[in-house]
């Protein structure tokens, strides 16, 4: 797999293990899924390493924007005639909430109410109907929070019905895992076990008696004590820009501790020959990264 900014990746080591990861499970609910230790993902939120960064990126933007204005030009009269249609007015106050909701400079107070189904509906009272996909809209004016609830969960469902399930990210993972191991092993590259020992050895070259505090990073979800990847991101020397490396972690990171006391070691080895392609100690949330020279 294609390893992204490595200080990215291990400041989600110490991230993950202090913030509980929740997956949405619907129009304005979430899922409390607990705390994950180290560096393991909700595939739910995001993929990877990858989308820690933020749910709302361009595309996914300008998808709930779309569905948002669908939602908004097709909504009339439902089932059993609870529905209405939005006013011309509503329509305008909708695209400029839009805009500022996008911008992330307006943001509704709470999620809209759900209900099961149009027998569930309180007269007067907003609120989703989940089993028809439909809002129920009071006879009046809906309010600004009322229309940013509206949009926010449009949002919502754009981001449930974009995403892969978890089964499908991990079957792309392994899949792609067992591609890189058939050529390292095709090259005469070294095994994993090997890679981690290389590490260790080097962490504690590079740390000395820190290097005691620090245990083996370990994925939950397969078992692997590296990420396999192809060594191409910016950090890299030119002459190693391409080439197979197991990138191992070992962290202090543990329930109940300030993130700031978090400590992680990463050292990318090339899969071939053995050799140190890079290795850097991180501390908290990245602003003190300290790299060391290998030849």
């Amino acid at each position: 797999m294609k390893k992204k900014s490595p200080k990215l990746v291990a400041t989600l080591v110490a991230v993950l293990t202090f913030a509980n990861v929740f997956s949405l499970t619907g129009c304005g609910k979430t899922e409390n899924t607990g705390s994950k230790a180290e560096q393991e993902v909700s595939f739910e939120i995001s993929k990877i390493e990858q989308e820690v960064t933020s749910a709302q990126t361009d595309a996914s933007v300008q998808t709930d924007v779309d569905t948002a204005q669908t939602q908004t030009d097709e909504q009339g009269v439902g089932t059993g005639g609870i529905m209405r249609a939005y006013s011309d007015k509503e329509k305008e106050r909708m695209a400029g909430l839009q805009q500022s909701y996008q911008n992330e400079t307006a943001k509704p107070e709470q999620m809209i109410q759900e209900v099961d189904s149009a027998e569930d509906v309180t007269e007067g009272t907003l609120c989703y109907i989940v089993s028809t996909g439909e809002y129920y809209l009071p006879d009046r004016e809906l309010t600004d929070e009322e229309l940013l609830e509206i949009i926010d969960c449009n949002f919502r469902i754009s981001l449930n019905t974009n995403r892969k399930t978890q089964a499908e990210y991990e079957a792309e993972d392994r899949a792609k895992r067992a591609e890189l191991e058939a050529k390292v092993k095709a090259a005469g590259g070294i095994s994993e076990e090997k890679a981690v020992e290389i590490a260790q050895k080097a962490m504690e070259t590079d740390l000395g008696e820190k290097a005691k505090e620090l245990k083996l990073y370990i994925n939950k979800t397969y078992g692997w004590s590296s990420d396999l990847c192809v060594a191409d991101w910016s950090e890299i020397k030119e002459k190693d820009k391409g080439a197979l490396a197991y990138s191992v972690g070992f962290n202090n990171v543990k329930e109940g501790m300030e993130i700031d006391n978090s400590l992680n070691y990463w050292c990318t080895v090339n899969a071939v020959d053995g050799s140190i392609l890079e290795a850097y100690m991180i501390q908290g949330l990245g602003d003190n990264t300290v790299y060391y020279e290998h030849e």
